[in-house]
């Protein structure tokens, strides 16, 4: 993790090309005049993107909190890069799916902004208890730039005394120091905070356990909506590897170590682990459901605000069928949901078998053939139930049709577009 350098700053302009630089200012306000692009309008791979920087950041974050001490434009940039543009910042992004406002929700739920930067100002309490109050690399600036000005200093003092004929002899060791000096310290400051670390690094993982590990347990969520993106996309999960500085995270297995010298520390390069079931040959399901996708024919149906009498049967919904872009939040539930059949699903859906109040796109009524009770793993004790269809004579549609359980006691924000408001 680097700091970024100043490569993207405006290269100034000369004072005497005063032409020139109008007719660039000018160029300017005319392109700003153009609405700017959404930074949460994201495409498949920008996604992927930010999720695998957000697990490197994060998991870099929680295990070298020492490497991350008194720079704290350095977290915030990685949130303005990484974090808002996936997930949005005081408000949900409008094209956000099913996944990322999970990973929103989740997000706010852990506190994941609060408890990393708690971490890291753990972290510092210790440096500075230590006697550390800057930086590693904020020290080798400051003496490097403390020892080139003796160095230059020494220099012209010693050819003002002596002149700079007879000042040879002295200048020699002052150039060599100026050559090597800094790197010397360099090596040396590096060594010393290396030691540091690993001296001191066991007393943040004490104090900042509870935190850690709820910051762990984001990055699992990330780690579960980047394997559902790769295997809904239809992408071989062994062509994504990516670094994590510890282990235990599931659905990833290990592929080789890298790194470990100093200044770089130890890490493990992994790959997306196969659902149990699936392998590289097999096609694409939604989730563990058991149900082939077929992006062609699949029909997307929500019963929205649904209501049941006392025993727990349906009696009123209002359905919305929604637009086919509209897919990837019902999609992401799925992939990110564990299914058990209902044996007798007359229980929840009166005459199930001969049930017609839920209707095609084509408007021919549905016949139902089966039903799951559905539990999403990235939400605590929210079920929800699975009707599936029977082809449509009329059209040849596959129904999916979702709606929610009377067990819940309220809908999670970022499935309301599914289940409604109740």
């Amino acid at each position: 993790m680097e700091n970024s350098n100043n490569n993207d700053l405006p290269i100034q302009e000369n004072s005497n090309d005063g032409e020139k630089k109008r007719s660039r200012f000018s160029k300017k306000e005319e392109k700003s005049n153009e609405p700017p692009k959404d930074p949460t309008n994201l495409n498949f791979q920008d996604i992927l993107e930010k999720e695998l920087g957000i697990i490197k950041v994060y998991d870099y974050a929680i295990n070298n909190a020492l490497d991350l001490i008194f720079q704290p434009k350095l977290i915030e940039k990685y949130e303005q890069e990484l974090i808002i543009p996936l997930i949005g910042g005081e408000t949900e992004p409008e094209t956000a799916d099913g996944g990322r406002l999970f990973l929103r929700e989740e997000f706010e739920r852990i506190k994941v902004g609060e408890k990393v930067k708690t971490i890291i100002n753990s972290a510092e309490e210790i440096a500075k208890k230590h006697g550390v109050k800057t930086h590693v690399n904020k020290q080798i600036g400051t003496f490097s730039i403390i020892l080139m000005v003796i160095s230059m200093a020494s220099y012209f003092i010693i050819g003002t005394i002596f002149g700079q004929e007879n000042s040879t002899t002295w200048s020699i060791p002052i150039f060599l120091l100026m050559c090597f000096g800094p790197q010397f310290l360099r090596s040396w400051l590096t060594k010393r905070f290396e030691k540091f670390k690993e001296a001191h690094n066991s007393e943040v993982f004490e104090l900042q356990s509870e935190n850690i590990q709820d910051v762990r347990v984001f990055i699992q969520d990330i780690i579960d909506d980047v394997r559902d993106r790769l295997i809904s996309n239809n992408v071989a999960l062994e062509k994504i590897q990516f670094v994590l500085f510890s282990d235990g995270y599931t659905n990833v297995s290990f592929v080789r170590n890298q790194g470990g010298t100093r200044g770089s520390p130890l890490r493990a390069v992994y790959q997306f682990e196969y659902p149990e079931g699936m392998s590289p040959s097999t096609s694409h399901q939604y989730g563990i459901s058991g149900i082939p996708e077929d992006d062609e024919n699949d029909l997307f149906i929500f019963l929205k605000n649904a209501k049941f009498d006392e025993e727990g049967r349906l009696y009123e919904f209002n359905q919305e069928i929604p637009v086919k872009s509209d897919y990837k939040l019902p999609e992401a539930l799925l992939n990110a949901s564990e299914f058990s059949t209902i044996d007798n699903p007359d229980l929840v859906i009166p005459e199930f078998s001969t049930f017609n109040k839920i209707k095609c796109e084509c408007n021919h009524s549905i016949q139902l053939k089966s039903m799951k009770s559905s539990q999403s793993t990235l939400h605590d004790n929210f079920e929800f139930y699975l009707l599936i269809g029977k082809n449509c004579p009329k059209c040849g549609k596959n129904p999916y049709i979702l709606l929610n359980s009377p067990g819940n006691e309220s809908i999670p924000s970022g499935l309301k577009r599914i289940f409604g408001e109740n």
